[in-house]
């Protein structure tokens, strides 16, 4: 399943991500057609449940799109359910240690790498050939980097068995470092953290992740030699997208 993103990465070329945070299918399955390489339904600060997950992730399916799940917590439970359901990778939130990224990495692998327990429900229906023998070479697990404590132990985390790449978040970076302007890539003290970040992956064999709201930024990340690039979600879209259908209508009706 996360084979489109891994055909990218081979080739050096980003891939393209967009968050759903709506808790619905038919959302889901419009953008799952509108091309990008992957869609992450966001179970952290989406309205999406374990519940609401399932329809939306049947609707992705209908498309070559990668589905990813950011994980609500560090929760075993959650993390397993996601994959029986059909998540090609997770995104596991608030990661400040190498045993949390452990405990995360292991709970996403079947024994003896980890203590995944097996029973993939739908995942199974989804892989050509015996799940149990290619999942843990092909679900992709990615821990955020977005506190200063996951900078601090930078080395540690990305050296961690059984992790896939490393994602930031550069809006909880930025306010867990004492930045004034969020999320802005531009400021010295944030460029620092993204390129450590990359110094990190590129030693480790990891895939760089980062996430934005802004194509400017989007494209200097990508230059940068980020490989997979998170750009805006689904509310987000809609609201501008209804506030600049009221002003031209606004502006058409005088």
């Amino acid at each position: 399943m996360s084979q489109r993103l891994r055909q990218k990465w081979a080739l050096n070329q980003p891939a393209l991500n967009f968050f759903l945070t709506i808790p619905n299918a038919w959302t889901a399955e419009l953008a799952a057609h509108s091309g990008f390489d992957a869609l992450t339904l966001d179970l952290q600060h989406g309205l999406i449940s374990a519940d609401t997950a399932l329809p939306m992730l049947q609707a992705i399916s209908t498309t070559s799109a990668v589905p990813l799940v950011r994980l609500p917590w560090n929760e075993p439970s959650v993390i397993m359910k996601m994959l029986d359901a059909g998540a090609a990778g997770l995104i596991c939130p608030m990661i400040d240690t190498a045993e949390e990224a452990a405990r995360f990495a292991r709970a996403c692998r079947y024994p003896p790498e980890g203590i995944r327990s097996f029973g993939p429900i739908r995942a199974r229906l989804l892989e050509e050939g015996d799940y149990f023998q290619v999942a843990n070479r092909k679900v992709l697990a990615f821990a955020m980097i977005e506190t200063a404590s996951s900078l601090n132990m930078l080395e540690a985390i990305a050296a961690t068995p059984g992790l896939d790449g490393l994602f930031v978040g550069p809006f909880d970076l930025s306010v867990s470092l004492g930045l004034k302007r969020i999320a802005d890539i531009h400021d010295p003290t944030l460029n620092n953290a993204l390129k450590s970040v990359l110094a990190a992956c590129r030693r480790h064999q990891l895939a760089p992740a980062v996430y934005t709201g802004s194509i400017a930024h989007a494209a200097e990340l990508a230059a940068m030699g980020y490989r997979l690039i998170s750009i805006g979600d689904d509310t987000a879209i809609l609201a501008e997208g209804a506030r600049q259908k009221l002003a031209e209508l606004q502006k058409s009706i005088k």
